[in-house]
C-alpha cells in the first residue's frame, strides 16, 4: 500500500483539484510512499482515494474489503464515507491522457459534492 502526495504521480488530486494531503511530509514519488494502516489511522485523512492496482492488471481486485479494516474505519474519511474508490484505467493506465482526466475530474468531484 502506498500514499502519494503533492507533486506524486497521483498529485493532481491536490496540485490541481484542491484536495488538501493528510500528510504535508508524504515523499515525493513515483511509487509512493510504503504506508501502513497504523499510518491512515494516525493521519486519520478526511478522504480516502483508492486506486486499485490489482483490478488493473486483470486480477481480482479487493481493495474495498482490504481497505475498510478496523482501523480504517476508526478514520474521518470512513465515518463520513468519504472513502472514495477511483478508476484505475483512468487513475492507473492513462492517467493525464485527454480523455481520462475529464473523466477523472468528474470522479474528484463527485466525491467532493
Amino acid at each position: 500500500m502506498s500514499a502519494y502526495g503533492p507533486g506524486s504521480r497521483f498529485g493532481i488530486i491536490h496540485d490541481v483539484f484542491g484536495i488538501p494531503a493528510a500528510d504535508k511530509n508524504i515523499n515525493v514519488s513515483t511509487h509512493g510512499q510504503n504506508i501502513s494502516f497504523e499510518y491512515i489511522l494516525k493521519q486519520n485523512p478526511d478522504y480516502l482515494f483508492v486506486v486499485d492496482r490489482d483490478a488493473t492488471i486483470g486480477q481480482d481486485g479487493n481493495a474495498k474489503s482490504v481497505i475498510e479494516n478496523d482501523l480504517v474505519k476508526k478514520t474521518n474519511a470512513y465515518k463520513n464515507g468519504h472513502i472514495v474508490y477511483l478508476d484505475p484505467g483512468y487513475w492507473y493506465l492513462s492517467g493525464g491522457g485527454l480523455e481520462s482526466v475529464p473523466e477523472m475530474m468528474k470522479e474528484i468531484q463527485k466525491a467532493i459534492e
